[in-house]
């Protein structure tokens, strides 16, 4: 059948709002049992509410192990993370939400223990269990405490706690921040990162060890790491207890080991470029594992994308499997046995899934969980390609880079001789990255006949240490001047319509939008903020600890500045100052119970934009945090935008 002629943007497609919602989970970790080689896997489940559900993943379906009622999921840092592991006696270890403690549960019967009775105030993760005796229960303790004047404290430490009494006793204080506390396997050792303000753990952080005694640390040394300097991540002992971590002092996020005495880079030669560690908002990541003594399973990343190798640690040499998986983040890895392991990845041409892969005498992937109930047909897939653009609109060196994704639908073509509407989105973070994974979400846009762009500006991870450090001093400037810059180009390739553009993001994303409608109007035909930022100052003065003075070095750099001073320059990079320079209308969508970006971010927007006679409108879902959790939210904003697109750009 000859496919139907309709105008770009208005192609019917059969991916729909309930096919993003309720149609599908995210999964947020994996953990494997090496005894036994089961795999249990962590589920964000928008049809139960959000709900964080620890599965069996079977050979051939899932088992639900997580009784009704509790939902796995931390809030430690407010993005949360390493909320589950497993217990060297098969049982689980987990954290639940929202009302926090630690508790042991049964995989076989349901049964559920209190290790450590729920109280708000204090929230745990990132669990790791003595070897040895299983007596003991290494994690990161966050503690919200209010003051005599009421004043909100948090205070992060390492605890272990006592698996028998449920005692709870700090082992590392001083730091503002901990991660990935892990006993040796011997249990004689402990390590872990610490960092403090202001630096995040992507700019400077600290790799530790201790030796451990009966429940105390003695004997702390510093490994690596450096404030502002060095980034430290996911440091993992070796089944002959050497200490293996990630490192960018090389200028990427490199392989390092440490035999007791030094620590030594593991030197692959043509993956000098490559990034084996990632920033780390959540707790537990894990993007690499060790197989056995001498063999390293790793995701290597260059230019936004992940590859998956082998590393042979005898000979410093490795091997690509050769696997299609290019976006593989966060709690990613685990391992089986000495020639199994467990991946969470996406493909170009599938989305989000759970893979087992044996690398025995020969390499085989088996797709083992799912994330979308009814698998898009594959005539429909439009897939992302990498490009790298000039910076036309900023002197900054060098390129930028975005993932463009054309619009594609066998059943529907456009008008001769038209361009299709460009939808531009801007990453959280800001430091983090897009890949060229398909996602179900752009897929909506593009199988409707919209051209879609994420861009990887200035600041992004994904590039090595050096392309994310030219947005220091620069957030809502160099950023900015990126997605301009791609639209620029997009234009002179003849990819899509110019007079038809809009951006949309999230969270630093959404800010990107914000001050992208004011610094560049002529650019932008529309835009959507998602709970996104519009007044620095506020947002600084009132934002959670983990993040409460990230904004000092994407702002300001490392310069000094006078309270006057910077006061000035936040409000120069708030758009909600500069209301009466936008052209284009907005819709801003927020959840109200935000502890990262708060409603006021949204609602004073809307009322600067309303002010000055422009066009301007906030939708606010009801019990919504920072970013969509809920299936009915997930289809309602999904159906605002398509309503606010059509409206706006077609």
């Amino acid at each position: 059948m000859s496919p139907q002629v309709a105008p770009y943007g208005k192609w019917a497609s059969p991916i729909t709002a309930e096919h993003l919602s309720g149609g599908s989970i995210q999964l947020e970790g994996v953990q494997a049992n090496q005894s036994t080689g089961q795999i249990w896997a962590l589920e964000s489940r928008p049809a139960e509410g959000g709900r964080s559900v620890i599965v069996e993943v079977l050979a051939s379906a899932t088992r639900d192990v997580l009784p009704a009622g509790y939902s796995a999921k931390s809030t430690i840092h407010e993005y949360g993370g390493g909320s589950f592991a497993i217990h060297p006696n098969g049982k689980l270890i987990f954290t639940n939400h929202p009302t926090n403690g630690v508790f042991l549960l049964d995989p076989q019967s349901g049964t559920i223990e209190t290790i450590v009775t729920p109280n708000e105030s204090e929230r745990f993760a990132d669990f790791h269990v003595y070897p040895p005796t299983q007596g003991w229960i290494l994690a990161v303790q966050e503690t919200h405490s209010k003051d005599f004047q009421s004043t909100l404290a948090v205070t992060n430490t390492i605890v272990a706690i006592h698996t028998a009494t449920g005692n709870v006793s700090t082992v590392v204080q001083g730091a503002d921040f901990y991660q990935h506390p892990q006993f040796s396997p011997d249990g004689t050792q402990v390590c872990w990162i610490q960092w403090n303000h202001p630096d995040m753990p992507w700019t400077g952080s600290v790799l530790h060890v201790a030796t451990w005694e009966a429940g105390k640390l003695v004997n702390d040394t510093v490994i690596s790491g450096q404030a502002g300097v060095e980034s430290i991540c996911q440091p993992r002992w070796g089944p002959d207890g050497t200490l293996f971590f990630v490192s960018d002092k090389t200028g990427y996020w490199q392989l390092y080991r440490f035999n007791g005495c030094i620590a030594q880079l593991i030197d692959l030669k043509g993956l000098e470029s490559a990034e084996f560690g990632s920033r780390e908002p959540c707790l537990g990541n894990c993007t690499y594992v060790l197989l056995d003594t001498s063999t390293i399973v790793a995701s290597a990343t260059q230019n936004a994308t992940s590859n998956l190798v082998i590393i042979d640690l005898d000979t410093n040499s490795w091997k690509d499997l050769s696997l299609e998986l290019v976006d593989i983040q966060r709690n990613a890895l685990a391992r089986v046995s000495s020639t199994a392991f467990a991946v969470i990845g996406s493909t170009r041409t599938a989305p989000q899934a759970l893979y087992r892969v044996d690398i025995g005498d020969s390499i085989s992937i088996s797709l083992i969980r799912a994330t979308v109930e009814q698998p898009m047909s594959s005539a429909l897939v439009s897939q992302t390609r990498h490009i790298t653009f000039p910076r036309t609109y900023s002197e900054g060196p060098g390129n930028a880079h975005a993932m463009f994704v054309a619009p594609k639908n066998p059943a529907f073509e456009a008008p001769a001789g038209t361009l299709p509407p460009l939808l531009v989105w801007m990453h959280g973070g800001p430091t983090s990255h897009v890949t060229p994974a398909i996602a179900l979400k752009t897929q909506y846009w593009t199988s409707r006949g919209y051209a879609y762009v994420l861009v990887n500006h200035v600041g992004s991870t994904g590039y090595g240490r050096a392309y994310r450090e030219l947005l220091d001093g620069a957030w809502g400037e160099a950023d900015i001047a990126d997605a301009a810059s791609c639209v620029a180009y997009l234009a002179s390739q003849k990819l899509i319509d110019v007079n038809k553009v809009g951006i949309v993001g999230e969270s630093a994303g959404g800010y990107a939008v914000l001050q992208a409608l004011y610094t560049h109007p002529d650019v932008w035909t529309a835009g959507i903020s998602l709970y996104g930022i519009s007044g620095l100052q506020g947002f600084a003065e009132i934002t959670h600890k983990f993040e409460s003075q990230y904004i000092l070095g994407l702002v300001l750099g490392k310069g000094e500045w006078t309270k006057e001073a910077q006061e000035a320059l936040y409000r120069k990079r708030s758009a909600v100052y500069h209301a009466e320079k936008i052209k284009a209308p907005l819709l801003l969508l927020q959840g109200d119970i935000d502890t990262i970006v708060p409603v006021s971010q949204a609602t004073q927007m809307e009322e600067a934009m309303k002010r000055v006679g422009k066009t301007a409108e906030v939708v606010i879902f009801e019990g919504e945090g920072h970013g969509w959790h809920k299936e009915e939210t997930i289809r309602a904003s999904m159906e605002l935008q398509t309503e606010f697109w059509t409206k706006t750009l077609l």
